[in-house]
């Protein structure tokens, strides 16, 4: 008897999503299949549902996610930090697996370029074998080489299920930033992203975290998440912005600059944000056709380093559990998801992100 397991199945933008069954995969000596117990709506599963980004199609989309170990294949042993684990672990995985072969791996190691990496929701689709690639799924199969860590028992579900991609992000952009302690940082978006970027920046012994949104709702969220300033960016003009960021910089302008909001007008007037010598890293629109139009003087003239970002390495994952340890009792990290939907209700899910209704739906199987 052939043992099944179901998924939601992304057919194409504008399409209703389809549930299918698919049959569970045999596990390999050093895989992994997985019990979804929780998975979270992404920024870029939109992307995907509005036609922002083109999948392989049919696909399980889902990369914000954790579970609990089904089956183990017969020479996993231990996680990628060396802890025994066993069948029935809640674990966290990286959804990036890289290929430990290319340029980027082997000479620059920078898994984050890998050049023949897979992606977990987001690369392979589900009409071959081993069918569950993405976590909208009751399975998703781990093939050898996941990057996987188990989870402290303290650490809930519903904090893991948006760290495992929004987190992993933000670890991976204050390490390419480069923050130094006392320095100025200045968030554009308050989102997950931002929140999360927040209280990075204050446990990395920034001076004045300073938010920025369009949307009061989300600004609440701003103080408990490290910031000591907010402003609500609706309500205020360009030259006004400015003015104030150099009032609480000593009149200089922030040393970093987070674009976390997904809206590509955001990054003309973040530009105008920095210091002479300061840094601009954008993470938010990434889609096809995403386009800002910036002022070069500006950005030659002040010696304004502009950084693009995406993706993360394996290890940002370890890091970003170890702060969510440390800190689940100083950040109210539980509040970046929202309501709880069934997986038979995924629809109902993206649609209460995209109404900007939650910042994280959260999808159980």
């Amino acid at each position: 008897m052939t043992l099944t397991g179901n998924a939601q199945v992304f057919v194409g933008a504008n399409h209703p999503f389809e549930w299918r069954s698919f049959p569970l995969p045999d596990v390999e000596r050093k895989g992994l299949l997985v019990k979804v117990s929780l998975s979270s709506v992404c920024g870029t599963d939109l992307h995907i549902w509005h036609g922002k980004r083109t999948p392989p199609i049919p696909i399980i989309l889902g990369h914000e996610a954790m579970g609990v170990i089904e089956k183990k294949g017969s020479e996993v042993e231990y996680d990628s930090a060396a802890r025994k684990v066993k069948e029935g672990d809640r674990i966290a995985w990286s959804y990036i697996k890289a290929c430990g072969e290319c340029y980027y791996c082997v000479i620059l190691n920078d898994t984050a370029g890998c050049q023949n990496r897979f992606v977990y929701g987001l690369f392979a689709g589900c009409d071959a074998a081993p069918y569950f690639n993405g976590a909208f799924s009751e399975y998703i199969y781990l093939r050898p080489g996941t990057t996987f860590f188990k989870l402290a028992d303290d650490l809930q579900d519903e904090i893991v299920a948006p760290a495992n991609c929004a987190l992993v992000t933000m670890v991976n952009v204050l390490d390419r930033a480069k923050l130094r302690l006392g320095e100025n940082v200045v968030i554009q978006g308050c989102g997950p992203l931002g929140l999360y970027a927040a209280s990075l920046a204050r446990e990395s012994g920034a001076s004045n975290v300073i938010v920025l949104d369009a949307a009061e709702s989300r600004l609440q969220y701003a103080e408990s998440f490290g910031a000591n300033y907010k402003f609500n960016v609706g309500s205020m003009n360009e030259e006004e912005l400015v003015k104030k960021i150099k009032e609480l910089t000593g009149g200089l302008g922030a040393d970093l600059v987070i674009e976390a909001t997904g809206v590509t007008s955001a990054i003309p007037t973040g530009l105008k944000l920095p210091r002479d010598g300061g840094r601009y890293i954008t993470i938010g629109p990434i889609f096809q056709g995403a386009s800002a139009e910036i002022d070069l003087f500006n950005l030659i003239f002040k010696r304004i380093s502009l950084i693009g970002t995406a993706r993360n390495d394996a290890r940002n994952l370890f890091d970003a559990l170890a702060f969510l340890s440390k800190n689940k009792g100083k950040y109210p990290f539980q509040k970046i998801v929202g309501e709880k939907f069934k997986l038979q209700d995924i629809e109902a899910a993206f649609k209460a992100v995209d109404d900007r209704r939650m910042m994280r739906a959260a999808i159980s199987a």
